[in-house]
């Protein structure tokens, strides 16, 4: 005796309903201008992301690809936990 699930749909149509979803979110968040020149805008939680010192980052940027950098696992540990005990 076969029993079949009749409430199952194939695989695609799901994948299809993702594809366009995906698309028009896309489309919502792209802003264009009216000269049809792209624009983006950014947060203030994004800019607050932004590097304080840049010419720091630029160090420590410089100091990783040379190998340069190094810092011990105690004090990841350490920061990690005082950064989470903060909270």
């Amino acid at each position: 005796m076969r029993i079949d699930d009749l409430n199952r749909t194939p695989l695609t149509q799901g994948a299809d309903k993702t594809d366009q979803a995906a698309q028009k979110r896309a489309l919502e968040q792209k802003t264009t201008t009216a000269d049809g020149v792209d624009q983006a805008e950014v947060s203030e939680l994004a800019r607050g992301l932004s590097p304080k010192d840049p010419q720091r980052l630029e160090q420590l940027r410089l100091d990783v690809e040379s190998g340069k950098y190094d810092v011990s696992a105690e004090a990841v540990a350490k920061a990690i936990i005082g950064e989470h005990l903060k909270d």
